[in-house]
């Protein structure tokens, strides 16, 4: 009796530390808020390619997005760093 009790606790101890050993993934976030001086009153034309520019040669991002926030006049542009396709990413997004 005493042997299997034992065997339990020490195979429970070999287990807790395999899980503690296990080391943890961090998702790096694919959307970043491009901080730098984009301003501008619609998602259309040419502040959609101001966006995308300033995303991929400023940040090495793969893609943007224009993104309409609450309120009027509220445009943001973020960048994408896993898609360079924006119909792939959730959330509104205004494309040409």
């Amino acid at each position: 009796m005493a042997t299997k009790s034992l065997s339990f606790f020490a195979v429970l101890i070999i287990l807790l530390v395999i899980f503690a050993e296990v080391p943890e993934i961090e998702a790096e976030p694919c959307l970043k808020q491009y901080v730098g001086g984009f301003t501008s009153d619609s998602c259309f034309g040419q502040a959609i390619q101001v966006c995308y520019w300033k995303c991929r040669l400023k940040n090495k991002a793969k893609g943007r997005i224009c993104y309409s926030g609450e309120g009027a006049d509220n445009y943001k542009c973020l960048c994408d760093f896993c898609s360079d396709n924006p119909s792939c990413v959730g959330g509104p997004s205004h494309n040409d």
